[in-house]
């Protein structure tokens, strides 16, 4: 009944924007606690030996993984582009790279070859209305990649995100164990400024009461469940991509029926995010997890960093709240 007013409550209040939001978290919290046909409190593990170790377990290697990389052209840019492209190069099992990138001129198809292997495949967004829609070009060598059945995992990633083969060996190991239940493990992007880790993409800091959670059997492994789940990038399995590719959120108008993606996710960074919106099981706020330790932090292997330092060391983009929080203090 509480939760049937709260409802009610947020269609009269849509119009304030904070206090909806507020009223949409309890709603969240209290579908979790009411939830009778699932226990999300605790998960089960069949490996609930020391988590780091079994990551990195082969049997957690992708069988073989795509991975597009989203790149407007930027002369500037090529070192990071590299050092991107170098990481991906050094993962130990089979990948397959495409690199998304706008109409190129003769001189740039030139200086770009240069920096890249000649085994990774170029695809450039003829005619591309604005630069901001470059992501969505993706969705088109997605499809492909998909329907060639020898790869098992997808990964999309901004030009200077770098991605570790352990992020992806913890992403398919707790996949494993979230996959039943329709929900994700996600990712932390971070700048390294001054010796120190800074949270990219969180304006406040995670309140860890506030959150839905999972504990995860015979472990010391809690995985939250943050409000805002963007990382610049997404990673899928087959399962993921198969319902992503038949579902509304490939078009661009999808966040306009998501009052929440409708205001946190410009038409660029809505293509990262999107799918994480699709399916979500009562009492969650989106599909995407955070693991933390036994001390509530956030573990290492879910971080990712983002090369370009542009947050961290920006006193205008501090000053609207990124880039300012560490990450070892971003739960509350």
């Amino acid at each position: 009944m509480f939760i049937f007013f709260l409802k009610k409550l947020r269609k009269l209040l849509k119009s304030i924007g904070k206090l909806e939001n507020n009223i949409i978290e309890k709603i969240v919290l209290l579908e979790k606690e009411n939830k009778s046909k699932f226990n999300y409190s605790i998960i089960k593990n069949n490996n609930p030996s020391n988590s780091e170790y079994q990551i990195n377990q082969k049997k957690n290697y992708p069988k073989k993984l795509a991975v597009v990389i989203c790149f407007y052209f930027n002369e500037k840019k090529l070192n990071i582009l590299k050092k991107t492209i170098n990481e991906i190069n050094s993962y130990r099992f089979n990948v397959d790279l495409t690199l998304i990138t706008n109409q190129l001129l003769n001189k740039q198809k030139k200086t770009l070859n240069n920096f890249i292997h000649p085994k990774i495949r170029i695809y450039e967004a003829k005619e591309m209305p604005d630069a901001d829609l470059l992501p969505w070009y993706s969705i088109n060598v997605m499809k492909k990649k998909y329907e060639n059945k020898t790869f098992s995992h997808f990964l999309f990633i901004e030009d200077d995100i770098l991605i570790t083969s352990q992020n992806i060996c913890y992403w398919i190991y707790f996949r494993k164990i979230l996959k039943k239940i329709n929900l994700i493990p996600g990712f932390l992007r971070y700048e390294n400024f001054k010796k120190d880790l800074y949270a990219v993409d969180y304006e406040k800091k995670i309140s860890f009461n506030k959150c839905p959670k999972l504990r995860i059997k015979n472990t010391n492994i809690t995985l939250i469940n943050p409000r805002y789940p963007y990382s610049a990038m997404y990673m899928m399995d087959r399962d993921l991509m198969k319902n992503y590719l038949k579902s509304k959120a490939t078009k661009i108008d999808f966040s306009f029926t998501n009052n929440f993606l409708k205001s946190k996710a410009p038409i660029k960074e809505l293509l990262n995010v999107s799918h994480t919106f699709l399916n979500i099981p009562k009492g969650f706020f989106n599909t995407i997890l955070i693991p933390l330790d036994k001390n509530k932090e956030i573990s290492n292997y879910c971080l990712i960093e983002h090369l370009d330092l542009k947050y961290a060391n920006s006193r205008k983009l501090k000053n609207m709240g990124f880039g300012k929080i560490r990450i070892k203090d971003l739960i509350k």
